[in-house]
């Protein structure tokens, strides 16, 4: 494999979000990150470019400062806090969990450029685990000393379409990509499911809408909106990197694995309103929307990928 070491031309909008620092993430709106996605559909970047941008926006969770949230946290009422324990417990479990699933997917890598960018992603996503755990500790505050002991007392109340994704679906096809690197239809599946569902219709979605809350509340100081901005960055990359991966798929043998990514995306989307749907509706009409309003942005935003892949749920 020749490793190219040309520079990825990006527009002067995009370069900007590109190269911004943790500090300067603070004046950056998470729907200009989501333009890495939307505007790689017509001409999606390479597995090298993707993986070039990942040495470029590089950042440390210890470069941020938790004090203003600290504050912030000590000053909200009581309904603010459970709304906002309610979500980060989601994203801190969901990182974690896709952090111990995500090795199989390097062992099933089908191609050298795929098992780079995948490695790049391990880092990635335990980074992200860390900026959670960072947070609780320091702003929430808990007596656990170790990370098993936090995930223990963080992870959701049940909700049975958040088990059955992230307890359920996503460590089942990691264990057989485990127990067979060359199954390709599992590695597909669970692209379908890791990049698609997880991140580009779960997480980008729940981040597109808390981060933007943080910014009318007046939180783009806070170690919380950087961090959270700079985790979105890097999935960012990730989801391009599933659009990649499975718009290659559909057009090598459309007749195998366009009827695979569809059928399991009809069985994972249902577990997504499960998994949106708060135990108190005032944890998300507080802020000025409904359930259903998100849905449609998740669902707006998907049709979008799924037409660069190639399929549509409807067939």
């Amino acid at each position: 494999m020749e490793l190219q070491t040309r520079t990825e031309r990006l527009d002067p909008q995009l370069e900007r979000v590109a190269r911004a620092s943790l500090k300067e993430l603070g004046d950056i709106r998470i729907d200009d990150v989501l333009l890495f996605i939307d505007r790689g559909l017509e001409n999606m970047p390479s597995y090298l470019d993707l993986y070039r941008r990942w040495e470029r926006q590089q950042w440390a969770v210890s470069d941020l400062d938790f004090e203003p949230d600290r504050l912030a946290w000590q000053e909200a009422s009581d309904l603010d806090r459970q709304a906002t324990l309610w979500s980060r417990r989601l994203f801190f479990n969901g990182e974690e969990r896709v952090t111990a699933t995500l090795a199989p997917f390097v062992w099933a890598a089908p191609r050298p450029e795929i098992e780079i960018f995948l490695s790049t992603q391990m880092v990635d996503e335990a980074r992200h685990t860390v900026f959670f755990d960072r947070w609780w500790r320091e702003v929430v505050g808990t007596d656990r000393d170790d990370l098993a002991g936090l995930l223990e007392i963080v992870r959701p109340e049940a909700s049975e379409g958040y088990n059955t994704l992230f307890y359920d679906r996503l460590p089942s096809v990691a264990q057989r990509m485990a127990t067979n690197p060359r199954d390709v239809d599992a590695f597909i599946e669970g692209v379908t499911i890791y990049h698609i569902v997880v991140e580009a219709t779960l997480a980008l979605t729940g981040q597109r809408f808390e981060l933007e809350a943080l910014r009318e509340q007046g939180h783009t100081s806070s170690g919380f909106y950087q961090g959270f901005t700079a985790v979105a960055r890097d999935e960012s990359r990730h989801v391009s990197f599933g659009i990649k991966v499975l718009q290659e798929a559909v057009r090598e043998d459309p007749d195998r694995f366009a009827p695979l990514i569809q059928r399991t995306l009809i069985e994972c989307l249902p577990l997504i309103s499960g998994t949106i749907e708060p135990p108190d509706p005032r944890y998300i009409t507080e802020y000025g929307h409904t359930q259903d309003e998100i849905l449609e942005f998740a669902m707006n935003s998907l049709n979008r990928r799924l037409r660069a892949i190639g399929i549509n749920l409807a067939a």
